[in-house]
């Protein structure tokens, strides 16, 4: 069975699920993170080479101030806490996104987390944190004129976004049932397979993840051609 070398998730319908169980919010995002970690085992079980994960856009900081302090709570307890899950699973973290808005201690721990798992191979991880696709093409431009381009082609633009490292993602899973990319990975996912299940982030699991990947085997990939 063909699989994708890159699987990218938008990790969607914490709030719902929390509704749904009469739960605060923010409950709903502390379960969506426990899925986190459950479904990088799950890829890794898989043989998948390389993940990204739709965590904090450019337009979360437009929720309360409530839901933004503990989302960011929730960033730097994951990343503190994890790094030895990461390690000891073999999985390299990147971050992707511009983090300088966050707080000070937050990129810290973003840093330390990337540094210590710079050596691990088996999982390359990317978290989008703070990330919108429109801003990561605009950088990627800003970075191209400070080098002092006058004219660019695709590969300028693709060598300067924050997913540079990474391969385009061959699959793209937004759970919950909603069929748009809400601004990610633009510029990445013009060749995406796109999948749309409608559980939620909080419900997803192996099952749900070998369903995906098994209709990702049925897709026909042309790239345009014949």
């Amino acid at each position: 069975m063909a699989k994708p070398k890159h699987i990218a998730f938008i990790v969607d319908g914490n709030r719902r699920w929390a509704k749904k169980h009469l739960l605060s919010a923010l409950f709903g995002h502390k379960q969506g993170v426990k899925v986190l970690k459950r479904t990088l085992l799950d890829l890794l079980e898989e043989n998948i080479q390389f993940a990204s994960f739709y965590c904090f856009s450019t337009e979360n900081w437009s929720r309360s101030q409530e839901e933004v302090n503990w989302l960011i709570k929730l960033i730097n307890e994951y990343f503190s806490k994890g790094i030895n899950f990461f390690t000891e699973n073999n999985i390299k973290v990147k971050i992707f996104g511009d983090i300088s808005r966050f707080p000070e201690n937050t990129q810290k721990i973003l840093e330390t987390a990337q540094n210590s798992t710079a050596t691990c191979q088996k999982l390359i991880v990317g978290f989008c944190l703070n990330y919108g696709g429109r801003e990561d093409i605009i950088q990627a431009v800003n970075q191209l004129i400070k080098e002092g381009k006058s004219f660019v082609n695709q590969n300028d633009i693709s060598t300067h976004l924050y997913t540079k490292d990474f391969p385009d993602p061959d699959l793209i899973i937004r759970t919950s049932g909603e069929q748009r990319l809400s601004n990610f990975m633009l510029w990445q996912s013009s060749y995406s397979e796109l999948y749309f299940p409608k559980i939620l982030w909080p419900n997803f699991n192996k099952r749900y993840l070998k369903i995906a990947l098994q209709e990702f085997s049925k897709r026909v990939r042309r790239f345009g051609g014949n």
